[in-house]
């Protein structure tokens, strides 16, 4: 007969017996999966596009302004005048004469310098007095000189007529001579500037002409 405490013992053991069957016999391991290596993918930036460089436009050609020609020193474009209207003389000779950038003509006077006038014109067109018939000089335009008064008309022999062919005087001519007054025209090769001084011993009125083209 067996005691209780060897028949506890058994039960134990078929306990045990049981459970390590079942043990054995169990659902299988989960196997862990490691996680893989994750690729890295480099995120690569597309390259922004660079527009085209703009064309720029051709520079334009300035075109550099030409200096006006310089007249010589103490020359005006206007007319002049002086001379004294209550000192009546003679003319008794006139000249012509080219100078580096103008030219000139001189009136010599037997006394003092009459009233004067020089005065540009347009054209070369003048009248001869008292005849009242229109002379055309060489040249451009022109220059008028009036002389008053004229004591002797007849004091004057020398050339009545000019013909030089100067770079700006052309050609001068009187066209008066009449009543107290003379008169002179000038046939000038562009627009005319005028230098107009007098001098003494003996008196003598200088007319200096430049020209712009």
């Amino acid at each position: 007969m067996k005691t209780p405490g060897v028949a506890n013992r058994t039960l134990i053991v078929v306990a045990l017996s049981v459970a390590l069957v079942l043990a054995g016999c169990g659902a299988s391991p989960t196997t862990s999966g490691g996680s893989g290596p994750t690729a890295a993918t480099s995120a690569s930036t597309s390259p922004t596009a660079t527009p085209s460089p703009q064309e720029s436009p051709s520079p334009v050609a300035s075109t550099t302004p030409q200096p006006s020609p310089q007249l010589p020193e103490g020359f005006t474009c206007a007319d002049a005048s002086g001379g004294s209207e209550q000192a009546g003389s003679n003319v008794v000779a006139v000249r012509v004469g080219q100078h580096d950038g103008y030219d000139r003509l001189v009136i010599e006077f037997s006394g003092p310098i009459p009233g004067y006038k020089v005065q540009r014109r347009t054209g070369t067109t003048f009248t001869e007095s008292p005849r009242d018939q229109a002379v055309t000089l060489s040249g451009t335009n022109g220059v008028l000189i009036v002389l008053h008064p004229i004591l002797n008309w007849t004091s004057y022999s020398g050339p009545f007529a000019f013909k030089p062919d100067y770079p700006v005087l052309r050609e001068a001519r009187q066209v008066e001579n009449f009543e107290g007054y003379q008169q002179w025209a000038l046939g000038i090769q562009g627009t005319p500037c005028l230098r107009v001084t007098t001098l003494t011993s003996p008196s003598r009125l200088v007319v200096d002409v430049a020209a712009t083209q």
